[in-house]
């Protein structure tokens, strides 16, 4: 029905916002950076921030290729870590679209409200076909989850190996802010066999190798979703997160407002962080479908 149809272009335009935000205007520094640290260290700093986040609000505009064209997104967010509740609000496309989730609330179930004809709000399994079809990530990577991956994949590196393959270019200008620029280059990037173990799907793969489940459907086109495989099968993965991960990473919280993910074909991902709130106050009503505030 067009009401299925419209429910998937707008889950497909909500759900995969992981990372990243904004509307950068980009001013190459030509000087040292703002942090002492070294750019190895300063990933350290970036990977600490992450894993100490509570809560955290923003608006994020998303990039993302998928099947073989970019497709774009906008939204806002509020993200309680622990227990995991995300409320969106999505601004483009289907702008006024809800979506509030926590794995312990309505079976697991994402609760939308599409504002749009039928005007009534339904649940779906986020691990169904039509919540994940087309997207990069999982629900549960909201937040800087996805990146936390990226960088733990380049982290378990030996220290002088990453060291080596991580360059600081300099600043760029982001809403007024001036924010260190940080690239890791993974010149031995490339794929390799992976045995599908009992217990497997594309996203527990995913977990496990730290690197990204889309990118894993996209080199196996054999499979069709992110549960089409079985023991024994001999699947290619990707032997890093990417190819080259550019990150503008703000030195007061050190958290990477900006990542841009490249692959062998190019631009794979794109994340961009604006009106970032760290650590703000929740109360149960910002995860509430009675929140008056919202359209439910």
């Amino acid at each position: 029905t067009n009401f299925w149809v419209n429910m998937r272009a707008f889950v497909k335009g909500i759900i995969l916002f992981s990372i990243v935000w904004g509307c950068a205007t980009s001013v190459q520094a030509q000087f040292a950076a703002s942090s002492a640290e070294s750019p190895y260290a300063m990933l350290q700093s970036t990977a600490k921030a992450i894993d100490g986040l509570v809560t955290v609000s923003g608006r994020i505009k998303r990039t993302e290729r998928v099947e073989g064209q970019m497709e774009s997104g906008d939204l806002r967010f509020k993200v309680n870590a622990k227990p995991l509740k995300v409320y969106i609000y999505n601004v483009d496309p289907h702008e006024g679209t809800e979506l509030i989730w926590s794995p312990e609330w309505n079976d697991g179930k994402v609760y939308i409200h599409p504002n749009q004809f039928p005007w009534v709000n339904v649940s779906m399994d986020t691990y169904g076909g039509q919540f994940l079809d087309g997207q990069h990530h999982h629900i549960s990577s909201t937040g800087f989850v996805t990146i936390r991956r990226a960088l733990r994949n380049f982290l378990a590196k030996p220290a002088d190996v990453g060291a080596a393959r991580v360059v600081y270019t300099g600043q760029e200008k982001w809403y007024g802010k001036m924010l260190d620029v940080v690239k890791i280059v993974n010149p031995d990037y490339g794929t390799k066999n992976y045995t599908v173990q009992a217990g497997d799907d594309i996203l527990k793969i995913d977990a496990k190798l730290n690197v990204p489940s889309f990118k894993i459907l996209e080199l196996n086109p054999q499979c069709d979703d992110y549960f089409d495989v079985k023991p024994g099968q001999v699947i290619k993965v990707p032997t890093d997160y990417g190819k080259e991960i550019v990150m503008m990473i703000d030195p007061a919280s050190h958290l990477p407002i900006v990542q841009i993910i490249m692959d062998e074909k190019g631009l794979f991902e794109k994340y961009e962080v604006s009106e970032l709130k760290i650590n703000p106050r929740f109360t149960t009503l910002d995860f509430s479908e009675e929140n008056e505030a919202y359209g439910f």
